[in-house]
């Protein structure tokens, strides 16, 4: 996303050379009736308009005057302005147009040319900050809205390399909104992005975000930095900047928006770098785990993406462990925000991975959460993650224990609903593919006896389209786990043609991981002795012919074991 920021509200008070309520009586809007006193006079500043004058002085006058909706004369004296080189003068158009570009948006104030518009650029390289405050401060403005041609015509006189150079500026208001200038265009498309680093934007912004004391300039640069991290080769140059500093100072600041600049920023780089790990040090994963306690929305749902990022990595998995991160996770599995809740799920997901963590999750009583997200949620991304974990869990130390939370009459709702969508069911039935080998999962089978059978008309049914593989991969891993129990076997061969459909599988195009689970399958259901001659005689002769035509070792004994079962 674009962070948009203005100094506009903040460069008031930095204004020398008159005070700010004269500055409006200055400059009236249509909205904004001019005061009766009168501002003390400063030179020829107030000089009247000479009749048909075209001089500075007269358009300086003139300028005074100005009110929305504007005159095409008053329109061709801000053009002169524009191009003058008397400070004063330029000083007050660049006022005028930063007051226009306040209320323009919300006072129905009709829009000025943008070939006028534009020419503020100009005004980037006056060497005062009377006028580069609310230069800059139109520009950020002007930019972050939606109309794109005033962003293209900026872009095209050279805003960002003049936006970029003024980043040394002694003066922050100039500084801050040249940092509003960079953070919408380094939001809006990846031209502007490409342009901004190549000019050399990311040392000074991210030298911003690390040094200075002033925390709007770090928001800035904060946003900035958040918009640069979606692109891997844009990563890559903030990481030769030190970003990962500014991010730390960031994290461990306890301002919300800088934090979730920082988690933003690590959520995105931490999938385009090799080694996650050097993006956080251990004060910024311990803050990472605290702030899933935070009162806002948005940092806890960013965390949590961040942190799931990160934990793709051992190391991670680990520190975020000895932080205890399961224990502030574990509510908000049921936040009433659902962006949170699968946010918590994806990271609970990856956790997971991690062998010390199974025991952990199981005791703090995760089991029984997950299987009620499985059943019941209508979000299939959490449906996803909560199935994965328990995948996850379903070791052979475990799988009893989420046999006896009745995961498996869970999962075999959720198989043989219809409405499941794709992803959640290969989770799902990839559970069931490790508990169905268990003997108390069998049991439960078994006693389900309608619920298996309408789950094995559905995978007969995946097998014989052969649509999706992945999905017969995982079904087959199922019918061949429950199939080494005689009762379930029986069901299998007498209720579905699954093995006659195996003959489609059983050639040298299958892929190789797919070929073992279906010669595995096949081998179990082969036994049964009221399989037809005519469907042993098909697969002995595919899988003689298999064996001759591989070069994978393992389908070969795999060929071999099923040749020398019983016939």
């Amino acid at each position: 996303g674009s962070f948009k920021l203005s100094y506009y509200n903040e460069y008031k008070s930095y204004l020398s050379f008159m005070d700010w309520r004269w500055l409006l009586q200055w400059i009236p809007c249509a909205w904004m009736p001019c005061p009766a006193i009168q501002p003390p006079r400063k030179g020829n500043l107030h000089k009247p308009l000479l009749d048909g004058g075209d001089d500075d002085d007269d358009v300086l006058s003139s300028l005074k005057e100005l009110r929305v909706p504007l005159s095409s004369k008053q329109l061709e004296q801000i053009s002169f302005a524009l191009n003058s080189s008397q400070v004063e003068l330029l000083a007050v158009v660049a006022q005028f147009l930063a007051h226009y570009s306040d209320i323009h948006p919300y006072n129905n104030t009709p829009p000025l040319p943008v070939e006028v518009i534009a020419t503020l650029v100009n005004l980037l390289t006056v060497d005062s900050n009377e006028v580069l405050i609310p230069a800059t401060s139109a520009i950020s403005v002007l930019s972050s809205g939606s109309d794109d041609s005033i962003r293209e015509h900026f872009f095209k006189r050279g805003v960002l390399r003049l936006t970029i150079q003024l980043l040394r500026s002694p003066s922050n208001p100039v500084v801050i909104n040249c940092l509003a200038i960079l953070t919408t265009y380094s939001g809006a498309n990846d031209r502007f992005k490409s342009t901004l680093v190549r000019d050399g934007a990311i040392a000074p912004i991210c030298d911003l975000a690390r040094s200075s004391g002033d925390v709007r300039i770090q928001k800035g640069s904060g946003g900035a930095i958040l918009n640069l991290s979606h692109v891997d080769a844009h990563t890559q140059e903030l990481l030769k900047c030190n970003v990962v500093e500014s991010l730390h100072q960031f994290l461990l600041s306890g301002d919300e928006h800088l934090q979730f600049y920082a988690t933003a920023a690590i959520s995105n780089m931490s999938i385009q770098v090799e080694d996650p790990s050097i993006l956080v040090k251990d004060e910024g994963v311990e803050c990472l785990v605290a702030l899933l306690k935070s009162p806002t929305e948005r940092l806890i749902n960013q965390s949590c993406v961040a942190m799931r990022n990160l934990a793709s990595q051992p190391t991670l998995q680990m520190k975020l462990t000895e932080y205890e991160v399961l224990e502030p996770l574990f509510p908000l599995l049921r936040y009433p925000d659902t962006n949170i809740q699968t946010a918590s799920l994806s990271l609970l997901h990856n956790l997971s991975i991690l062998d010390n963590n199974e025991a952990k999750i199981i005791n703090m009583g995760y089991v029984p959460e997950l299987s009620l997200v499985v059943r019941q949620w209508q979000i299939p991304e959490g449906q996803r993650h909560a199935a994965a974990t328990l995948r996850n869990l379903a070791t052979p130390y475990h799988v009893s224990t989420l046999v006896a939370s009745g995961v498996v009459e869970v999962l075999l709702s959720v198989v043989t609903n219809t409405k499941t969508l794709s992803p959640v069911l290969h989770e799902v039935t990839a559970v069931l593919a490790v508990l169905s080998r268990d003997t108390a999962a069998q049991a439960r089978f078994i006693s389900r006896h309608s619920d298996v059978l309408n789950m094995l008309q559905l995978f007969a049914a995946y097998i014989r389209a052969k649509t999706d593989l992945k999905l017969v991969f995982y079904c087959l891993g199922v019918v061949g786990g429950m199939s080494s129990n005689e009762q379930l076997r029986d069901i299998v061969i007498k209720n579905t043609d699954i093995l006659s459909t195996l003959t489609h599988y059983i050639t040298p195009q299958t892929p190789p991981d797919l070929i073992k689970v279906v010669l595995w399958t096949t081998d179990i259901l082969y036994i049964h002795p009221t399989i037809n001659q005519g469907i042993k005689s098909e697969l002995i002769a595919s899988v003689s012919y298999l064996k001759d035509h591989v070069s994978d070792s393992d389908v070969k004994d795999a060929c071999d074991d099923l040749l020398a079962s019983p016939r």
